[in-house]
């Protein structure tokens, strides 16, 4: 945004030059912004602080190799173990919940739906033709989706989950609840 204010252009590329600028710019620090990683790792109270709470991740499997669905790893924040599979020329993505390794429910769970995978894209289906018959908002948009990844997080619930979906608009993150093995509750972020 550009604007002329008594003669003088004002704009935030030019912000600090002139007396009628936006804002002044003072160089207060002489030296770079400390590295955060290098704090954490040389602070002395990092160390007793891990000492006292140590990661609880340390000690886990950071891959896992599946029969079916291959290598299974860990993710970046340790909550969760992403494998990716072609099944009936479909990339679908796994993501697998468990302490330690990916819970055996839960991969159980993922050889089931690729074994049954024209069921479970029959399924998913059905459900997204009954939300555009019943949302008059984008009904177009919700017939492309397609599965992208199956969420099963909870070893202790290991018939639910969330399904992510991918459709026309790249900007659009579709989502439902897959519960008891059922897609419901489809909505969206934007």
């Amino acid at each position: 945004m550009t604007s002329n204010f008594h003669g003088h252009e004002r704009n935030k590329t030019n912000a600090g030059n002139g007396p009628k600028a936006i804002c002044r710019v003072i160089n207060i620090l002489r030296s770079p912004s400390p590295d955060p990683k290098r704090w954490r790792n040389s602070h002395p109270m990092f160390g007793i602080l891990k000492k006292l709470f140590p990661d609880r991740r340390a000690d886990w499997r950071h891959s896992v190799s599946d029969p079916v669905i291959g290598e299974l790893v860990l993710s970046s924040d340790g909550d969760w173990w992403e494998g990716s599979i072609t099944v009936d020329g479909t990339s679908v993505q796994f993501q697998l919940g468990g302490d330690h390794e990916p819970s055996l429910a839960l991969i159980s769970h993922a050889h089931d739906i690729i074994r049954e995978f024209a069921v479970f894209s029959r399924t998913v289906s059905e459900f997204l033709d009954s939300e555009a018959a019943a949302q008059a908002a984008s009904p177009d948009e919700i017939r492309q989706l397609t599965v992208e990844s199956v969420c099963l997080f909870w070893p202790d619930r290991p018939n639910d989950g969330m399904l992510y979906l991918k459709g026309p608009d790249e900007y659009r993150i579709w989502r439902c609840d897959y519960i008891d093995r059922k897609p419901q509750g489809l909505g969206f972020d934007d």
